[in-house]
């Protein structure tokens, strides 16, 4: 549901002060004062509007989030088992057969179960048809749309390496990247998530927390975070980031660091801050709390476990090996 912009006396001074924003050089808004100003602006006229749920997603989004999840995917696969994958509010599809892409274009034989779960059932029966269309040129080499909404902008390469092209002229997601696939409607704040679906060594989770009000993004968010099992990675943008922080911090989730900035500013339609709800303040390293806060791929930590030791749990021995050992 749209809530308009608190009025206040102020308000109508928004579009001059906009205008001199956007006039400013990029290194003078880049300031410690004015992202004081900036973020007075977000909290005060822009975060709390245009709180609306919506499908426009394309695919290869972020390009360096993928390549790094598919890189710590690579790194660790098990050759015993299949590697678990979820996209959660998946939308037409785009993000999770993105991922697959990239994984299958550098190890073809990698064995996968993936699944996409998204609460309407027009989205899912689009993802599991895998079939798009192109309906307007872009200057990034295509802009692929599903029923008026923009579904692909990458290279002319990754389109041929993704799609088939249907003889009417659909883009169909080639067999070898679909394999293996599953979708399914499903709500993400469900409790019985977790049941119904089992524990995934990566969990994607873009994109649709971010028109949740707070307290709902935030059950959301520990929901989702319990189908990650421990030692795998939760992948989770476009997010309120006092909401993210604050659950990644309380959970103990460790924030994987590299490419953070590139990660964090690779999305075009993030960049209007602070004039729009979705876009995202500017990357501050000098904040304490920075890993939490700019992270969008953080690890869930092992569980070890201690097992009881009658001979250690003695005060004595147990004395003597400390002793032993310095």
């Amino acid at each position: 549901m749209d809530m308009p912009p608190k009025a206040t006396p102020v308000a109508p001074l928004l579009s001059i002060v906009r205008l001199l924003w956007r006039r400013m050089p990029s290194g003078m808004r880049a300031t410690r004062p004015m992202r004081h100003v900036g973020s007075a602006i977000y909290d005060r006229y822009v975060r709390h509007t245009d709180r609306f749920q919506s499908h426009y997603t394309w695919f290869l989004r972020n390009p360096p989030q993928l390549a790094l999840v598919a890189d710590l995917v690579l790194s660790s696969a098990s050759k015993d088992a299949p590697v678990r994958l979820m996209s959660v509010g998946c939308s037409v599809g785009a993000e999770l057969y993105s991922l697959l892409w990239l994984l299958r274009r550098f190890q073809p034989d990698i064995a996968i179960e993936a699944r996409g779960i998204d609460i309407v059932p027009d989205a899912i029966a689009l993802a599991r048809l895998g079939r798009y269309r192109l309906e307007a040129p872009s200057s990034a080499g295509g802009t692929l749309w599903v029923e008026g909404r923009r579904v692909l902008s990458t290279s002319q390469e990754a389109v041929e390496e993704i799609f088939d092209l249907a003889s009417d002229g659909a883009y169909m997601v080639k067999p070898t990247i679909r394999r293996g696939t599953r979708w399914c409607v499903g709500d993400a704040a469900d409790p019985g998530l977790h049941s119904l679906h089992g524990e995934q060594d990566v969990v994607m989770a873009c994109n649709f927390l971010g028109p949740m009000e707070p307290g709902p993004a935030e059950r959301c968010l520990r929901n989702v975070v319990e189908l990650v099992r421990p030692g795998g990675y939760l992948v989770v943008d476009g997010v309120d980031l006092d909401v993210k922080t604050g659950v990644v911090r309380s959970l103990g989730l460790l924030p994987i660091t590299e490419d953070a900035r590139r990660i964090h500013e690779a999305d075009p339609t993030k960049q209007d801050w602070p004039w729009t709800r979705w876009s995202l303040e500017p990357f501050d390293d000098s904040r304490p709390d920075w890993p939490f806060r700019y992270a969008t791929v953080f690890q869930r930590p092992m569980l070890l476990e201690r097992h009881h030791d009658p001979i250690l749990a003695m005060p004595a021995l147990k004395a003597e090996l400390v002793d032993s050992l310095q």
